[in-house]
């Protein structure tokens, strides 16, 4: 990718320049809450939690809610869809399609329509990271070059790295590990370079990762693991990819899953299915957000809501 000359600018024409200061809504004001109006439309914004806690389901209405003009909470431009967490995106798509029905209806007076919604989103299958690296900057430049494009989405930067095999014969793991953070920081370098070239917001979905801790192991965890942590008992659960990924994003967001007890109930019951599912957005880290701002959602057919 050829660069572009640099030119200093204002900061009061930074910040009367609405593209520097717009929102991407979730589409519901309660979730937008702690988030300051939604997600920022540069930069990287990664969304960690556990598989099942809803962070597919909120990705796929951002990228339905990013078709909205500004004045209604979107950016006025499609959506991509790197789908890289499993061999096929099928399920996905299924979702995003009745989403995109409900969604529809919600804005049919702006001529919205399942299709037309549809026909702005552009999915591409991830196989490798390899694959992501050349798609990146291939593939995902040409439709940003022709298309208008405002959102970004890879489902998931963990589903790729984690699988990997990064180990050579007789290389020790400490490089193994240096070479694979110089991989994400490359990665996470050109994702936003897109994100200042085509005026992009790009959403990063991470897994999470169990690490028990003893009473005395507790005490001297990294700051970082604990400002990040959502699990709890013995141990901490912690954005994947380690401090590497951590350092290359923008904004860190944490879905957690609780489980309460039903009304008469003893508590714990034999397994998690007895309970009541409580999740929660929370704010892990963010250039202008307070830490730990959170609210309580939840996934009904229609979308993401948060609970006031």
């Amino acid at each position: 990718m050829a660069s572009k000359p640099v030119h200093a600018r204002t900061a009061s024409s930074l910040h009367a320049d609405a593209s520097h200061t717009r929102k991407l809504s979730t589409g519901c004001a309660v979730l937008d809450g702690p988030l300051g109006g939604g997600l920022d439309s540069h930069g990287i914004t990664e969304l960690a939690g556990e598989a099942g806690v809803g962070k597919t389901q909120l990705a796929l209405q951002l990228v339905l809610q990013s078709q909205l003009p500004p004045s209604l909470g979107g950016l006025g431009g499609g959506a991509v869809l790197l789908h890289a967490d499993s061999p096929s995106a099928a399920s996905s798509l299924a979702r995003l399609r009745e989403l995109a029905g409900a969604f529809a209806a919600k804005h049919a007076r702006l001529g919205a329509t399942q299709e037309k919604l549809l026909e702005n989103v552009f999915v591409l299958q991830i196989e490798s990271v390899e694959h992501l690296w050349t798609t990146l900057g291939a593939r995902v430049e040409e439709l940003l070059m022709n298309k208008r494009v405002r959102l970004l989405v890879l489902d998931s930067v963990a589903g790729l790295f984690r699988t990997r095999d990064d180990t050579r014969d007789g290389e020790r793991p400490e490089a193994a590990a240096a070479a694979r953070a110089q991989e994400l920081f490359q990665h996470a370098a050109r994702l936003k370079l897109l994100s200042d070239r085509y005026d992009l917001a790009v959403l990063v979905l991470n897994q999470v990762s169990d690490k028990p801790l003893g009473a005395a192991q507790a005490r001297h965890a990294a700051p970082w693991e604990l400002a990040a942590s959502i699990g709890g008992g013995d141990g901490i659960r912690v954005p994947a990819l380690g401090l590497s990924w951590g350092c290359a994003v923008n904004t860190r967001l944490l879905l957690a899953r609780t489980y309460v007890a039903r009304q008469g109930e003893q508590w714990p019951p034999d397994d998690e299915s007895g309970g009541v599912a409580r999740r929660e957005l929370r704010v892990a880290y963010s250039p202008r957000l307070p830490h730990d701002g959170a609210c309580a959602f939840e996934v009904r057919a229609d979308g993401v809501y948060g609970c006031a």
